[in-house]
């Protein structure tokens, strides 16, 4: 404990002589009371000068500082695997495994049991889980994010290691460098079983072109069974194709051709018909979807010179075989203008002979994306007027993340977690300024400080619309993501941006920005707009929307109002195909759009039901810690409570306490005077 104050100490070389000045005044100064003795001037004087110095002192605002020292047990993690290919069963003794540990371990741990599938559920209940996929990688996560800064003693992952999701476990680094150890759940036995475990195909196609659907198929201990496998198109089967299975585990591959001969959504099925043998007969069938196009997009990159980012968002948009990329130095470029749908400006323009050659893209009204980097001239930039101006300092340029805007409603833009930990990106440095409506997708994040500036944005002016990624280094967050996981996020967000400005709306007065494939338990989230007779936004009349699925039943929706536009939410529908119609009456007009959309039904769970110890294994190994098998779940308990490395730690912490909120001090200093004030006013010196 030690003692401190606000002000500098040294006024008390001020406050004790004038405190010693003013009591020699009051009793020794041509003193009235030369009758009192010597002792009682001392001790009024001294009472005068006590409670003056202690005033003196508070005058200077002390502070007490405690050290506050406490221990921490080490915390146990318990991760139970909620997914849909372990059985309810298991997961239960996994619950009453946690009960346990909470109770035997509690002098040793904090426990703490939490649940996961497809992400971490950090709260008691485990229905907020999406049981369809299983992500290993986000348990090791969690304990590096959620949990990161406290005292880790162990980690313990009770699952059957089949895992669809995310990035592998084994090769995500824990800062704690906690031990990790893991309970094998499932059935790692091998049984009679056919299972469709790849079905294949482009997801666009084009009309009277014809549809590649290929499929692998996997057998096991069904030696010299046969069975038929099929593809199904809207109840009608377009062709078959024997399965002879000659050995007990046995792969074939199988290719199925046929023609897109109708425009839209089109559902396909493989089937293999179920032998009474098998024991899993919900991995014998998948459906797929097809989209079938007129033609395809035509998107030209314009660049100043080669750069990385380049090789990126090409590889990026022909992922769909809806677009016909090329890319083209503009120094080489033909200035044929109409030869593409959707241009990409990267790094122009860098001087004004750049701007002459692309400024008449915009004039003949296609739309573009320009991406901003440190080879265009601002200045030059600002004169393609797309809606907004940059006020840069030249020849400086920031280091910035991304972080989502949660308004943006444009089209549906999935969170992403990871987003945080993506290697920064070069902007320019300066102030924004919009002059035409426009739409903000990703803000730029200074260090931990999300600005205002915008990352990727769109606008809209005279009914085109144009968008800018204002930074380069997309190339390090793709190389980044596919470090980290298995997912596509980066892809993307660059794909829907380009799917959004290659369209080209006919104006109308009712637009609407709709789903066309999801995934089992996904959001269905509709967008829309309206227009005014003079084609201003206004969302002031009701907009309805109505979805049928194929069996001809209806559900009725409301949109809410979002800015100046509408939003919806449905929920997660049933997988299936949907009709859906958005409707706006205004006072004797009705303005209306149709379209449809498809849930696709999602399997992974129960493709392959084998669990996969090994991995389970191996991750304990790696992490320092040991498998155990459910029946050995007291053993793990014994081994938890030897654990040398999970040891209590001691935090410090300071305690400041102010002085002046101490009612004795005050007390003190009341009694002093008024014991002086007593003994003068009975000697009749008051």
């Amino acid at each position: 404990m030690s003692i401190s104050f606000e002000h500098s100490w040294a006024w008390l070389l001020l406050a004790i002589p004038l405190a010693i000045v003013i009591v020699w005044w009051l009793y020794f100064y041509k003193s009235r009371q030369e009758e009192w003795s010597v002792r009682l001037k001392s001790f009024l004087s001294s009472l005068r000068f006590i409670a003056l110095l202690i005033i003196a002192i508070l005058l200077l605002k002390p502070f007490i500082i405690q050290i506050i020292e406490e221990e921490e047990k080490p915390r146990l993690l318990i991760y139970s695997d909620q997914s849909a290919s372990v059985s309810q069963v298991e997961k239960d003794q996994v619950a009453e495994f946690i009960l346990k540990a909470q109770s035997d371990l509690s002098e040793k741990y904090e426990v703490e049991g939490l649940s996961f599938a497809s992400a971490v559920n950090t709260s008691p209940d485990s229905a907020a889980l999406d049981p369809l996929y299983t992500d290993l990688g986000e348990v090791m996560n969690s304990v590096n994010d959620d949990f990161y800064g406290e005292n880790i003693g162990a980690v313990v992952v009770a699952s059957d290691g089949i895992q669809n999701k995310g990035s592998d476990p084994r090769y995500v680094s824990l800062k704690s460098g906690a031990n990790v150890f893991t309970i094998a759940l499932g059935d790692t036995s091998i049984r009679s079983d056919i299972e469709l475990s790849q079905v294949l195909s482009n997801r666009l196609a084009f009309l009277n072109n014809d549809i590649e659907i290929k499929c692998r198929v996997l057998a096991s201990k069904l030696k010299g069974k046969s069975s038929i496998v099929r593809l199904i198109k809207d109840g009608k089967e377009l062709e078959t194709k024997t399965l002879s299975i000659d050995q007990n585990d046995f792969s074939v591959e199988y290719s199925f051709v046929t023609q897109a001969n109708k425009i839209g959504l089109n559902k396909y099925s493989i089937s293999i018909d179920v032998l009474e043998s098998e024991v899993n007969k919900l991995n014998n069938s998948s459906d797929l979807y097809v989209e079938v196009l007129d033609n395809r997009t035509r998107v030209k990159i314009l660049a100043h010179a080669p750069h990385p980012d380049i090789a990126a968002m090409k590889r990026a948009i022909e992922q769909s075989d809806q677009y016909e990329v090329e890319v083209t130095l503009l120094s080489d470029w033909d200035e044929k203008i109409k030869t593409a749908d959707l241009y990409i400006f990267h790094g122009l323009p860098a001087d004004g002979n750049d701007l002459n050659k692309i400024k008449p893209i915009l004039k003949e009204g296609i739309q573009t994306l320009s991406i901003v980097t440190t080879a265009v001239s601002i200045r030059h930039f600002n004169q393609l007027e797309l809606g907004f101006t940059i006020e840069a300092a030249r020849n400086k340029s920031d280091e910035v993340n991304g972080s989502i805007n949660d308004q943006f409603n444009l089209f549906n833009l999935e969170k992403n977690n990871d987003l945080r930990r993506f290697p920064p990106l070069i902007a320019p440095f300066g102030n924004y300024i919009f002059n035409a409506s426009h739409q903000i997708a990703l803000f730029q994040k200074v260090g931990n400080i999300q600005t205002e500036n915008p990352l990727l944005l769109f606008t809209e002016q005279d009914g085109l619309k144009n968008g800018a990624l204002l930074a380069e280094g997309w190339w390090r967050w793709r190389m980044f993501e596919a470090s980290i996981s298995n997912d596509h996020w980066v892809d993307m967000v660059f794909q829907k941006a380009v799917q959004f400005l290659a369209i080209t709306q006919k104006r109308t007065r009712i637009n609407v920005a709709a789903p066309r494939q999801l995934q089992e338990r996904e959001e269905v989230i509709f967008n829309a707009e309206y227009y005014n007779e003079s084609f201003e936004l206004n969302n002031d009349p009701q907009m309805e929307l109505s979805v049928t699925d194929s069996l001809g039943n209806t559900i009725d929706y409301r949109f809410k109002n979002n800015a100046n536009a509408y939003r919806t939410s449905l929920g997660a529908l049933p997988p299936g195909s949907y009709d859906w119609k958005a409707t706006v009456s205004v006072n004797a007009d009705l303005f209306e759009e149709k379209g449809t959309f498809t849930v696709k039904e999602n399997r992974s769970e129960f493709v392959n039901l084998v669990a996969n110890h090994s991995l389970l294994a191996d991750l304990s190994d790696k992490k320092g810690g040991s498998m155990f098998q459910l029946s050995e779940s007291n053993v793990l308990l014994q081994n938890l409570a030897s654990l040398e490395g999970a040891k209590p730690i001691v935090r410090s912490s300071k305690l400041w306490t102010s002085v002046i909120e101490w009612k004795l001090i005050l007390f003190i200093i009341v009694i002093l005077l008024a014991i002086e004030w007593f003994i003068r006013k009975y000697t009749g010196y008051v």
